[in-house]
């Protein structure tokens, strides 16, 4: 009879203190996954700016080995890439004077020039050559010419970064044409 009374007695179910441990539980780690989100998701804004640099690059290169057309004439410098330190945005462009620099006109996007925006929070903050960075390749050898409107490099890096969190992530260029997205 006694075995009776105590199996009645038992009720299953959570007691009030386990409940509101499991809801400070749930609680602490729902903050700490929701802070962690906004600095990844920033830190994914960056690795995404680099690769879509470097996909510029390439895209400015394939145009050049592909004969690609700027305002109905290939362009006598081939296709380039123009960056700013400190900028929010980079340009593709046609070298149409052959100078190895980005002028103005040589971007115009019903020509087949572009310029890409940078995420909000995402800069260029660092030209490994100054202030500009200028990589053209022209057909058909491939060439490959960095100049900085000054002088004429080997290589360049150029360093996107994100100012929230301070990631960075750089691309690199040299001057056998190879485009590197680096750690």
């Amino acid at each position: 009879m006694l075995n009776n009374i105590t199996k009645q007695s038992a009720k299953p179910g959570f007691t009030l203190f386990e409940l509101l441990v499991s809801i400070f539980l749930i609680a602490t780690i729902s903050t700490l996954f929701f802070a962690n989100y906004h600095s990844t998701n920033k830190r994914t804004d960056v690795i995404a700016a680099a690769n879509n640099l470097a996909s510029a690059y390439r895209l400015a290169q394939s145009n050049s080995l592909g004969l690609v057309k700027y305002n109905g004439s290939v362009p006598a410098g081939g296709w380039g890439v123009h960056t700013v330190a400190s900028s929010s945005n980079y340009i593709v462009f046609a070298d149409v004077n052959d100078n190895s620099a980005y002028d103005v006109g040589e971007a115009l996007e019903a020509k087949g020039g572009r310029i890409i925006n940078l995420p909000a929070s995402v800069s260029l903050s660092n030209i490994s050559i100054g202030t500009t960075a200028d990589v053209s390749f022209l057909p058909p050898n491939p060439e490959t010419r960095i100049y900085n409107g000054v002088a004429t490099s080997t290589s360049v890096q150029i360093d996107v970064y994100e100012t929230i969190n301070g990631s960075t992530k750089s691309v690199l260029v040299n001057f056998l044409g190879l485009i590197e997205v680096l750690e």
